[in-house]
C-alpha cells in the first residue's frame, strides 16, 4: 500500500500567471498534476492520474538511474552522493515494492544507467584512483564488465548519464565535471563533452561539447533528434572544498538543448529546446508520442515537441530522475519514491519492458 496518493489537479491560469509572478511561482509546494495546457490531459496524464508516495526516508536514498530489467521484474536507482557515500545502489521490485540494496563493488560512485541488453549499464563515476567509465553489470549473476573507462588516454571526468541507440547498438554518453565538483575525482582533463561508443568495434566519439554542465540525454522516438539537458545552474561554484559546496546560480543553465541525428551518428543544427523554471533539468526521457519529460526542482516537467510546457507532475520537491514502465513511471525525488499512473507510454517501453 502506498503511504499517501494525490490526485489533485490545478489548472494554470496563462493570462494571470503571465503578469504575477507570485502566482506563477506558486504550483510547486504540494503534489499535484499542474496543466498548462489541454494536452498535458489528452496526451499525458489522462483524466484521471494518481500520484502514490511508496517510500520517503530521512535522507535522499532516491536520486538517479532508473530502469527496468525484465529477467528481475525490478527498477534499478541510485542514491545522492550528498547523503551516502559511497553512493547506495537500490532495486526495487515491481509486485510488493520491497527495496533491496545491492553490492556491486566494480560499480563506484554510480550516477546514471540505462537497460543494455537487459543488464544494468551503471555511470561509474569513479574515484580518486579508479577512472570513470560505463560498467555492465548482469543482475542475475552480478559479472561486472567495464566497456570504457578512457578517450584515447585522457581519463573521463565523471560519467553522469547514458542511452542506447537501439537501431545502431552504439552507447551515448554525458561527461560532466560533477565528480570533482563533489571532490571524489581528481582535477578533470577534459571539458564536459558527450560521446558515442560503438561496443562491437571499441571505438569512440566526442559528438557534443559546449557546456556548463551536460548531464541527461535521450532520442527522440524515431531517433532523428537527441535532446541534451545542461545543468551549469548547479555545481560548486566557489570550489569543490569538502564536497558538500553545491549552490544554485540562476545565471547558468538550466537548459534543454535538441540536436538533430544524422545517420545515426553525429549531431547537428543544436539549438534550445526549454529553460527549466525550477531548478534545474536532470534526466530526461521522450514517451511514445514525442513529448519530453525531465526531472526539475519541484517534480517531473513536461513539455511538447515543439518545446511548449503542457504540465507538471508536482511533487514538491527535486526530482532527478525517473524510469518509465509498463504501467506507470517513477519519480525519484531524494528523500521520496513515488509511483504515478498516467496515460502516456514511455518510447522504450515496448523494447525494454514488454
Amino acid at each position: 500500500m502506498p503511504l499517501a496518493s494525490y490526485s489533485r489537479i490545478v489548472r494554470v491560469d496563462l493570462a494571470r500567471a503571465s503578469t504575477d509572478p507570485s502566482y506563477a511561482r506558486s504550483f510547486s509546494r504540494s503534489p499535484s498534476f499542474c496543466i498548462y495546457h489541454q494536452s498535458f490531459v489528452d496526451h499525458v496524464v489522462g483524466e484521471s492520474p494518481e500520484l502514490q508516495l511508496i517510500e520517503k526516508r530521512d535522507y535522499q536514498f532516491a536520486h538517479e538511474a532508473g530502469l527496468y530489467i525484465r529477467r528481475t521484474s525490478s527498477v534499478y536507482f541510485t542514491a545522492n552522493f550528498q547523503a551516502c557515500d559511497p553512493i547506495h545502489l537500490y532495486l526495487i521490485k515491481s509486485d510488493n515494492h520491497e527495496i533491496k540494496q545491492l553490492e556491486y563493488p566494480d560499480v563506484i560512485q554510480a550516477n546514471g544507467a540505462c537497460n543494455y541488453k537487459d543488464s544494468i549499464l551503471y555511470c561509474s563515476q569513479g574515484n580518486l584512483t579508479t577512472p570513470s567509465g560505463l560498467v555492465l553489470v548482469d543482475p542475475v549473476t552480478e559479472k561486472a564488465e567495464t566497456l570504457i573507462n578512457n578517450y584515447h588516454g585522457r581519463e573521463f571526468s565523471s560519467v553522469n548519464d547514458v542511452v542506447v541507440h537501439h537501431e545502431t547498438g552504439d552507447i551515448w554518453f554525458t561527461d560532466p565535471t560533477y565528480g570533482y565538483e563533489q571532490a571524489f575525482r581528481p582535477s578533470p582533463v577534459l571539458p564536459p563533452q558527450v560521446y558515442r561508443f560503438r561496443p562491437s568495434a571499441k571505438e569512440c566519439w566526442v559528438v557534443a561539447d559546449g557546456f556548463e554542465m551536460c548531464n541527461g540525454l535521450c532520442f527522440s522516438p524515431d531517433y532523428k533528434k537527441m535532446y541534451i539537458t545542461d545543468t551549469g545552474a548547479v555545481q560548486a561554484h566557489d570550489g569543490p572544498g569538502d564536497g558538500r559546496q553545491f549552490s544554485f546560480n540562476p545565471r547558468k543553465p538550466a537548459t534543454i538543448y535538441v540536436y538533430d541525428v544524422l545517420d545515426g551518428a553525429t549531431l547537428a543544427n543544436r539549438r534550445t529546446f526549454a529553460f527549466c523554471d525550477t531548478g534545474v533539468p536532470d534526466g530526461i526521457k521522450c514517451d511514445e508520442n514525442g513529448f519530453v519529460y525531465s526531472g526539475c526542482g519541484d517534480g517531473l516537467h513536461v513539455w511538447d515537441p515543439r518545446g511548449t510546457l503542457v504540465g507538471k507532475i508536482v511533487t514538491g520537491g527535486t526530482t532527478a530522475n525517473f524510469c518509465f514502465v509498463k504501467d506507470g513511471i517513477w519519480l525519484f525525488s531524494e528523500k521520496e519514491l513515488y509511483f504515478c499512473r498516467l496515460k502516456a507510454k514511455g518510447a522504450l517501453v515496448k523494447i525494454e519492458c514488454e
